[in-house]
């Protein structure tokens, strides 16, 4: 995706027969114990033109989630991802922390959703499991804004 505009699609060897896109080099699998699988890897969202405090700023309430933990995405977008570490945003200020939430919605709604984001672009290793095994990615993203996601959770 580049701009708001699908590029292409990924596909291993057996994806591309299936489906007719060419092949993108994302077949991937833990050991030849797992069969391969189309995954994405070093995946991330590219930093915008906003400091983080303009991010801030612009919300009224709202929750800062600091760290997200596991989840899962299914084969049309659908995802769930714990947040381990997040606060509640009250008039552009963070207060209090919170726990237990829980981010449930569909990626190509969310990304429509993305209303700014920042220059501060971080990288981190994470891992992402699937059939094909945990396969050790690239992972991370500037600070983003989306206007309206579901959160669930205490």
């Amino acid at each position: 995706i580049e701009n708001g505009i699908l590029k292409n699609f990924i596909a291993d060897r057996a994806g591309s027969i299936r489906t007719g896109h060419p092949r993108t080099g994302s077949g991937r699998r833990n050991s030849y114990a797992y069969a391969a699988a189309s995954r994405m890897r070093n995946t991330y969202i590219a930093p915008g033109e906003h400091h983080v405090d303009d991010l801030f700023n612009s919300i009224e309430k709202g929750i800062y989630c600091k760290k997200m933990g596991g989840g899962s995405v299914g084969a049309t977008g659908q995802f769930n991802f714990a947040v381990d570490e997040a606060y509640l945003i009250e008039n552009g200020k963070i207060t209090k922390p919170l726990k237990g939430a829980t981010l449930i919605g569909e990626a190509k709604e969310i990304m429509n959703k993305i209303s700014m984001c920042s220059a501060d672009l971080g990288l981190a290793a994470g891992f992402c499991g699937s059939v094909s095994g945990s396969i050790y990615v690239t992972v991370g993203q500037p600070h983003i804004k989306v206007d309206s996601i579901t959160v669930g959770g205490r």
